[in-house]
């Protein structure tokens, strides 16, 4: 296979919250009076991300107020504008050495890289705070598309920012669904990113392609 192009997914394989979200909801909450229990607001929160009927469109407030309330067990308005500011600082988040490192080393080969995220418009402000733009050559969020992962179109529309041919390019991330099963429907390289593997062993996968497709 000739790997032209990688991208890489963003929250939970590029990017990670400094600390659990079930953590900063119930700070956030019980500062606002509200008794919330960092184990439980965790288990809602992750309920909540599958079971949301928004998408990450626009600024995501509509998506989120959602899986706030849903997490924290009440609808506070003034609690939701707190959670979502912090979320769009760069010190809510961090970004493993480890991936840097990896993905500098694949850059030197000639690969180019990009981010397809499902996200809402603060993507873009992290991205330009954490001066990704050094790494990655383009950006594909979903919030400025208007399409979600899995959806074929938005890998599609990623190679085409980048101009490679889809069955010339790899994405990595987290969810088997959303990056896996849908880079590979829209003809690209799907891989799974797990942290027991961590980021050290992309380069040897990325070279075994190379020699076996």
């Amino acid at each position: 296979m000739q790997v032209e192009a990688l991208f890489v997914d963003a929250a939970g394989t590029l990017m990670r919250p400094r600390e659990p979200v079930g953590v900063t909801y119930a700070r956030f909450a019980r500062r606002r009076g509200h008794d919330a229990d960092p184990v439980v607001v965790d288990a809602r929160f992750r309920a909540a991300l599958r079971g949301a009927t928004q998408r990450q469109r626009g600024d995501g407030r509509a998506y989120w107020s959602e899986v706030v309330a849903a997490s924290v067990g009440v609808d506070d308005p003034a609690l939701f504008e707190e959670l979502y500011e912090w979320y769009g600082l760069r010190r809510a988040w961090w970004i493993d050495v480890d991936a840097l490192r990896a993905l500098s080393a694949l850059a030197r080969q000639g690969i180019r890289l990009g981010i397809i995220s499902n996200w809402d418009r603060r993507l873009r402000l992290l991205y330009e705070r954490f001066a990704l733009e050094r790494l990655f050559s383009a950006l594909i969020c979903s919030a400025e598309l208007g399409v979600e992962k899995p959806d074929p179109w938005i890998f599609r529309t990623a190679c085409r920012t980048l101009g490679v041919s889809p069955k010339n390019a790899v994405h990595i991330g987290d969810d088997p669904e959303r990056d896996v099963a849908g880079a590979n429907a829209a003809g690209l390289v799907g891989l799974l990113y797990e942290d027991d593997d961590g980021w050290g062993s992309l380069p040897t996968r990325i070279a075994a392609l190379r020699r076996f497709r």
